[in-house]
This record gives C-alpha cells, sequence and structure tokens, in this order.
C-alpha cells in the first residue's frame, strides 16, 4: 500500500493508455457499469497509490506535451482488473481497466485515444491528474 500523501506530487496522476473495446469490457469489465456520455472506459498504466473510487482530479494533459493541458474534472468512477472483480479503489502498482467520468464532457485528447482489448496494446499519453501535479511534471519533476 501506498498513501498518495507518499507519492511525489510530479507522480500523482493517473495514465491512461487507450480506451477499452468490447472484447476488453466483455472480459474483465463484467462487474463495471457502462460508461454514460460523459464518461469512458479506459485501461490504466501502473498506478502511483492507492486511489479511492470517487477521487476527482482538475486537469488532463498529454504526456509528451504538457503544454496541451485541458482543465476537466475527473473522477474515478469503477475500477477493475484482470480478474473482472470490482473495487473500490486502484491499487498502488497496478494496471486497473476503470470508468472515468470527465465533467463537463470528455476532452479531444481523450477522445482521440485508440481503443485496445489488453493493456499494452497502446502506450499511453494522456494523464489525469490536479494542477500541482501538472505544474510539477510540466517542470521536470517527476522520477526519471
Amino acid at each position: 500500500m501506498r498513501s498518495e500523501a507518499d507519492s511525489p506530487v510530479g507522480e500523482r496522476f493517473l495514465l491512461i493508455e487507450c480506451h477499452a473495446d468490447e472484447t476488453a469490457l466483455a472480459a474483465f469489465g463484467r462487474e463495471l457499469q457502462r460508461p454514460a456520455a460523459n464518461e469512458a472506459a479506459v485501461f490504466l498504466g501502473y498506478n502511483y497509490a492507492d486511489v479511492p473510487v470517487g477521487r476527482r482530479y482538475s486537469c488532463c494533459f498529454r504526456r509528451d506535451d504538457t503544454r496541451d493541458v485541458e482543465r476537466v474534472t475527473t473522477t474515478v468512477v469503477a475500477v477493475t482488473q484482470q480478474y473482472g472483480r470490482s473495487w473500490d479503489h486502484i491499487p498502488h502498482g497496478w494496471k486497473t481497466l476503470s470508468v472515468l467520468r470527465f465533467e463537463p464532457g470528455i476532452p479531444a485528447m481523450v477522445r482521440e485515444l485508440p481503443l485496445g482489448g489488453l493493456w499494452y496494446d497502446h502506450r499511453g499519453s494522456v494523464c489525469v491528474s490536479d494542477t500541482d501535479t501538472w505544474e510539477a511534471y510540466a517542470a521536470g519533476e517527476r522520477a526519471r
């Protein structure tokens, strides 16, 4: 277990690898709710800490171009992993299949991510974080 407080500020982001396609949802996401219009079922990369369902973030940015940032409220709505069981948090160090809610709507940088059937189908390019993490990440205050 690793708490968010124990994680460096520049590492406190969710890394979206790609959208989950229908085969992934059938295989791993049976217990996940179907995403609403402003929600996305996505594969997330290895997680920085234990993050509870309900956790809200304030921005999205492109991993390779931190100048491309959008202020949007993103909420962790649901989480599962390779066994398809619903969890109440994203565990530290795990890759997960998660449903994220974006308010007021899904940013273009997230909508444009490809579909995939498994983890590693596509490399992540969009990070979800709070403003202080985006600023620290953009300034180079992250693990290398």
